[in-house]
């Protein structure tokens, strides 16, 4: 297959070359070639932007009426197509590099007319491309049509990655290749588990075997096809949906600001969400000012709470005062910010369940200083009965390990401000541990369903939105990695991505949101991710020179789905139902 160069017109878009062939239509979107212009004696490297126009080498336009009277005879059988259709097909191919020399340039000459092309060898392309070298335990998938390996590395994980797309585009699948690699490359891959989709991970996909059986393909690795070790927990009350531990954490390990926007969500309570804000802050000064040694400073919103309050046990329905130093500050006009600010703080819903670990805000003595409460699935874990002890803090010092995830379902409570606010605490955290040195071995963020910490108020969004950026931002220089998964590129703020410099872009039904992640890629490119099925994507992975149109990997593990859910529920309900219930306990 030979492709010649035509010329081009005043207002031919520069970017690209426009050719023919005349024997068959072998060359297909994506496609890769090499031009070779024997006239300036240069050689490029090139790809095929989008399938073949098939023109008719007739002087007759396609809807003049002898071609339409020739069509009709063809139709009828009455002429051969070789009577009516002398073919040419027309193509238009992005130049990307000039490979003339060693190492290849920037295009800043075009070839000439006459200029010839073939497709390039799979050497070639792996070359050209700069595609991270082909290791099998690091394959996400492959080229289109063709057998050369997609592949990630440390390095590709390090720059940060987006994999983005609809519902039923296999962005998933995308998303476990990636978390398989990373685990192989004896990362500690921490997933968070939105919908859920990773409570099963320890298990092998037995769905990915069969539909390579079922394609014919049974002479294919399939040692690729594994459960990978795990461990798994979650936010929030008990269920029997899905396994684990619950997770408590103190007030005290979350950045204010965030804590803040997740308590006071509403847009009308600006002014309360920045005074308690202010309030923590100054608290926790004076916690760390009143530290002995180098014990961490720990305390719950109930230490917050009578701190804030001047909360005397001796007298317990006393009004509410603000500390000493801010009576002044807070008295007048600000007095109703104060008061309501601390009514919202005690009103049901506003502080995530795990937060504290069921810990009450609001003291509970009463006048014999006992008062009964419910008891919580989280209280019973950490051994608490109705009068709450001091629970286990969640830390993941001790729990990351390298070749190991910790699975946490986050669920979909609060409009993602759960997820954000347990998402700050694991940044901080994970980020400290690197930068003391306490873990050595890289780690990798799985950060699923990433829109929904930024769909909800704008305080929130800004917040976590900027703990996010930072964290992406500065996670290379600690050997930290994020993959941020969404379902639209659109979603994702222009600073984050910004530094997300791996693209992996499924299905997407409006182009323009596409098109906002690989500006990369040519329009033709772009199009078709309106019409890509399952697995197919459009992949630019860092340092790559191009785009290239892949068909990515059935995931490694079994995912979950709802019958796997209703399954577990149904194998738990019989146990369950032999536990002795407890009473209600009266407030």
């Amino acid at each position: 297959m030979t492709l010649i160069q035509i010329p081009d017109t005043i207002n031919s878009d520069l970017s690209l070359i426009c050719g023919y062939t005349f024997n068959q239509p072998e060359l297909s979107a994506n496609d890769f070639v090499i031009v070779e212009d024997r006239a300036s004696q240069r050689n490029y490297f090139g790809q095929v932007v989008g399938p073949q126009a098939n023109l008719n080498r007739s002087a007759l336009g396609p809807q003049d009426n002898a071609t339409i009277n020739a069509f009709e005879q063809l139709e009828q059988n009455n002429y051969t197509r070789e009577v009516v259709v002398r073919e040419v097909y027309f193509y238009q191919i992005n130049l990307i590099k000039d490979i003339t020399q060693d190492p290849p340039n920037s295009v800043r000459r075009r070839p000439q007319i006459g200029s010839i092309a073939r497709q390039a060898t799979e050497n070639e392309i792996i070359r050209y491309l700069s595609l991270p070298p082909a290791d099998e335990r690091y394959r996400i998938g492959q080229i289109i049509d063709t057998n050369i390996g997609v592949y990630v590395n440390p390095r590709t994980l390090f720059y940060q990655s987006l994999i983005a797309g609809s519902t039923g585009s296999g962005k998933t699948n995308s998303c476990a290749n990636y978390i398989r690699a990373a685990l192989q490359m004896d990362f500690g891959v921490i997933i968070y588990d939105h919908k859920p989709d990773y409570q099963h991970i320890n298990r092998l996909n037995q769905d990915a075997i069969d539909i390579l059986n079922r394609n014919g393909q049974t002479d294919q690795d399939t040692t690729w096809i594994e459960g990978v070790n795990a461990d798994f927990y979650y936010l929030g009350e008990e269920s029997t949906a899905f396994q684990g531990t619950p997770i408590a954490i103190p007030a005290s390990e979350f950045d204010p600001a965030v804590l803040a926007a997740v308590m006071y969500y509403p847009p009308n309570e600006t002014n309360s969400r920045e005074e308690f804000e202010t309030l923590l802050e100054e608290f926790d000064d004076e916690r760390h000012a009143d530290q002995n040694g180098n014990e961490p400073v720990i305390w719950t919103l109930g230490d917050f709470f009578q701190w804030v309050t001047s909360y005397n046990p001796q007298s317990p329905n006393a009004p509410w005062q603000p500390p000493e130093h801010a009576r002044e500050r807070l008295g007048g006009r600000q007095a109703q910010t104060y008061r309501a600010m601390v009514a919202k703080m005690l009103r049901r819903n506003r502080r995530p369940a795990w937060v504290d670990g069921g810990l009450p805000i609001r003291p509970t003595a009463n006048a014999n200083a006992t008062r009964a409460r419910r008891p919580s699935a989280s209280a019973a874990v950490f051994g608490q009965d109705q009068t709450p002890q001091q629970p286990q803090w969640f830390d993941p010092t001790n729990l990351l390990q390298p070749g190991r995830a910790l699975v946490i379902r986050v669920g979909q409570a609060g409009g993602g401000r759960d997820y954000g606010l347990f998402l700050n605490y694991m940044l901080k955290r994970v980020y400290d541990l690197k930068e003391q040195r306490q873990i050595a071995f890289p780690v990798l963020h799985h950060i699923d369903e990433a829109q929904d910490l930024f769909n909800g108020s704008k305080q929130f969004a800004s917040a976590i939105g900027n703990v996010l950026s930072e964290g992406v931002r500065k996670g290379r220089s600690r050997q930290i990695a994020f993959t941020i998964a969404v379902q639209s590129a659109a979603q994702i703020p222009d600073d984050i991505l910004n530094n997300l410099n791996t693209r992996i872009i499924h299905r997407h039904n409006r182009a323009s949101e596409a098109q906002r992640a690989l500006e990369k890629a040519a329009d033709a490119q772009i199009s078709m991710t309106k019409n890509f099925g399952p697995g197919e994507a459009l992949v630019d992975l860092f340092g790559a020179s191009a785009v290239v149109n892949a068909r990515m990997r059935l995931s490694p593990f079994q995912l979950t789905t709802e019958e796997l859910l209703q399954q577990q529920e149904q194998q738990q309900q019989p146990h369950q139902e032999l536990l002795p219930q407890e009473e209600e306990m009266p407030f």
